[in-house]
């Protein structure tokens, strides 16, 4: 550009000469020549000058760089305003997982850092042994990685893993010291960190999260499953975008601020979780691994009344703080939560639900007897006292209220017989097994219902062959607390959107009758033979327990009663096939419900392949102090969470096309209720339009395609029976005069076709 401005320059000049040369003119004619030139000189050079002036103005651009961006920046600056992580509480308002900004410590190389009266703002070399000394006294940081950095050819240094993660509280006792000393050049980098201030607390269910790059900043995100991950849309929130313009030193000008894009903080979530039951049980689940030695335990306590999970917690576990050091090498160590990501064969507990379809079905009388030896085809079931003893230790012949009581194999597999397959294969659907509960939760099984075969469907009767997860175990014991109404679990108390101070309130949620009241009545008195019969129970401590100067008697106790308790041990399936065979290759269980006439809470705890010989004890030890605590919180515990009388509203979405399993999950994190009908794999249909505003804890009806099955109606509503009828063209006729369904004609699970007629009876 220059050597053609010169050019352009030049060349009047050079023919000026070269005309005055060649034609001889006299010095008038040579000015009137060199002003000819001149100004056709002047209107070429302003010309171009205008056409770049329209070019730059047009286009903005130089050498790539925004003209206007570039002139914007020098008084004007636009900065993301990051959203506040929504904090995880227990039901009471304690803190379970908070943003909590952490710094890093660095040291201004730069020499050019100087402040408006030109004092220095770097670190010189006449101060690094200062400098070192300060860092390793202070933080430990390695006296020669401080040499090294100081004496980089770097503006500004940092000092590796102990220069991270500095507390508010350490950086502002560190910024004073340095002060004191005088030393300069000192600064902190404040960063998102996630702080979880109850150490090992549900950790495997809370989760955790990490500062990940979401290709423009650094945000929080949930990781390692759990809610911090499964809830991180409700929790995260969304960034702003704000402008200010700044005075000629760069300052913020006072009411110059414009928001174009406001931030949105992300929701606080307040678990179902209780922290004092949570912290109690955390200590008795760290006793108990070391008594038992057991490969992985899983104990959870749920509201018996509402579905609520009040406290849960696995081993091996970890603590979010040394969670990246410790956790993945622990042997057995799992990031999956044992409650609701695992299916495993349950045992014996399984028949609790076995004996309440029976009794509601008509298929048993407890006093009726049976001879303790059983063939199925070529398999020969086994009680326990044979299969430990090669002999009968308990009487040979028995009535089946006492096979129930002493966990007989024979008894439950001659109930399951009485019954048939078609009805015991109904009961565990009405049961719902193999539905997951669709809490919310990422990762949630399946579970599988046992092969259509005798053997299965037989040995499925006494918890083998069939895969089940511990939520659902604890929603089918709802029924059975319940007298037959069965909740779905629940682990959201309720979400708090604090950008308008609203709430969505969780409520229990009922999701069936499978059995009757009088069978689970039933059921509950045998749970509590199992406890306090001398002779058939399984729970029943003969010798009592020296080592705690215990009688002997029942062994699950809660303020001097007796608990209403179902064991269980199951073989496990090997890896390469068929069963494990080691003599502690088992996994133990009980589910334990207090008071048994009428439970509060339903506890239940498994140990996996314990290294010492196994004892009961290892489960009562934990179940009893935290029933007994339960109960002492039980005012607490039943009062309500809600902090603010402005009930929020939630819009639906619409979930027509997506899958059945990820549309519950979807309403279910915004605490509503949704039920899958039909077994297809997309949603064609909803009860509520898309767009809808609608409050908390309504239920939404998603309609698939595949085989027609009718639902358990039990406490819908006249609108949602109707819906159903619309969309399967089913002819109903009403009775009754409550608000919600009391019983319906067609059983739930059954098949059903177009034009079907069905009676429903409404009560209220």
């Amino acid at each position: 550009m220059m050597r053609f401005f010169r050019k352009l320059f030049s060349l009047p000049f050079r023919k000026v000469v070269k005309n005055a040369r060649k034609y001889k003119l006299r010095p008038e004619k040579n000015r009137k020549h060199v002003g000819k030139s001149l100004f056709f000189l002047a209107i070429a050079v302003f010309t171009i000058f205008i056409f770049r002036f329209v070019w730059l103005i047009t286009t903005n651009q130089v050498a790539g760089y925004n003209l206007r961006e570039m002139a914007k920046s020098n008084y004007q600056s636009t900065v993301t305003v990051y959203a506040k992580r929504g904090t995880i509480y227990d039901r009471n308002g304690v803190a379970i997982a908070v943003d909590s900004s952490t710094y890093t410590i660095y040291v201004v190389l730069d020499k050019t850092q100087v402040d408006a009266n030109g004092n220095k703002l770097y670190a010189s070399p006449e101060e690094f042994d200062r400098l070192t000394t300060f860092l390793n006294s202070k933080l430990g940081i390695d006296k020669d990685l401080i040499s090294t950095q100081l004496h980089s050819k770097e503006k500004q240094v940092e000092f590796g893993v102990k220069g991270n993660g500095i507390k508010l509280q350490q950086m502002q006792t560190l910024q004073k010291e340095a002060d004191d000393e005088r030393l300069v050049g000192i600064g902190f980098l404040p960063q998102l960190s996630r702080s979880y201030p109850n150490g090992n607390f549900a950790s495997q269910f809370i989760g955790i999260a990490s500062l990940v790059n979401d290709g423009k900043n650094q945000v929080l995100q949930g990781t390692n499953g759990g809610i911090e991950q499964s809830f991180n849309s409700i929790l995260g929130g969304s960034n702003g975008e704000e402008t200010y313009q700044k005075d000629n030193l760069g300052r913020p000008m006072p009411g110059t601020t414009k928001i174009i894009r406001p931030v949105k903080n992300g929701d606080n979530i307040y678990t179902t979780l209780d922290a004092q039951l949570q912290t109690t049980l955390e200590k008795l689940m760290d006793q108990a691994v070391i008594q038992s030695g057991g490969e992985q335990l899983s104990a959870t306590l749920v509201d018996a009344h509402t579905g609520e999970i009040l406290a849960t917690s696995q081993r091996p576990t970890y603590t979010p703080s040394t969670v990246n050091t410790t956790a993945p090498q622990q042997k057995n160590f799992t990031w999956n939560s044992l409650l609701f990501q695992s299916a495993y064969e349950p045992g014996s507990v399984m028949k609790t639900f076995l004996m309440s379809g029976a009794l509601t079905s008509n298929k048993v009388d407890l006093n009726a007897t049976y001879q303790r030896k059983l063939d199925v085809y070529d398999t020969t079931i086994n009680d326990w006292d044979v299969t430990e003893n090669h002999a009968y230790t308990l009487p040979e012949v028995v009535n089946f209220a006492q096979g129930f009581m002493m966990s007989s194999n024979i008894g439950m597999s001659k109930v399951e017989m009485q019954m048939g397959n078609s009805l015991w294969d109904s009961y565990l659907k009405r049961f719902k097994f193999g539905v997951p509960a669709r809490i919310g939760m990422i990762g949630e099984q399946f579970g599988n219902l046992p092969a259509a075969n005798a053997v299965s469907q037989i040995q499925s009767a006494f918890g083998q062959g069939i895969a089940v997860t511990q939520l659902q175990l604890l929603r089918g014991w709802t029924a059975v607390a319940g007298n037959g109404t069965m909740l779905e679990p629940h682990i959201i108390s309720k979400l708090v959107n604090t950008n308008n101070d609203t709430i969505l309130q969780s409520k229990p949620e009922v999701v069936g009758k499978p059995v009757s009241a009088s069978a689970t009545a039933q059921v509950r008195n045998l749970m509590l033979g199992v406890n306090t019969d001398p002779e058939f129970g399984t729970s029943y401590s003969i010798q009592g327990d020296p080592d705690e100067n215990l009688p002997a008697g029942p062994l699950f106790m809660v303020n001097g009663q007796a608990a209403a308790v179902k064991t269980g041990t199951a073989q496990i399936a090997a890896p390469t096939g068929g069963y494990m065979t080691g003599s502690q290759d088992y996994l133990y269980s009980a589910v334990v419900m207090y008071p048994a006439k009428n439970p509060d809470y339903i506890f239940y705890m498994n140990v996996k392949i314990p290294s010492e010989p196994w004892t009961l004890k290892y489960i009562a030890r934990v179940a009893n102090p935290i029933l007994t605590q339960a109960e002492a919180l039980k005012s607490q515990i039943n009062a309500t969470t809600a902090t603010t009388d402005k009930t929020g509203k939630v819009t639906l979405d619409n979930y027509v096309g997506k899958a059945p399993g990820d549309a519950s999950d979807s309403l279910r994190r915004t605490v509503l209720e949704p039920v899958v009908i039909g077994q297809g794999a997309k949603v064609t249909a909803q009860s509520i339009k898309a767009g809808t505003k609608i409050g908390a804890n309504t239920r939404v009806l998603l309609l698939t395609a595949g085989q027609e099955v009718m639902p358990d109606m039990y406490d819908w509503t006249k609108n949602e029976v109707n819906t159903l009828a619309k969309w399967y063209g089913l002819k109903v006729t009403y009775e009754g005069s409550g608000n919600h369904v009391t019983n319906q004609s067609i059983t739930a699970s059954d098949g059903i076709k177009k034009g079907q007629s069905v009676t429903v009876t409404l009560g209220s």
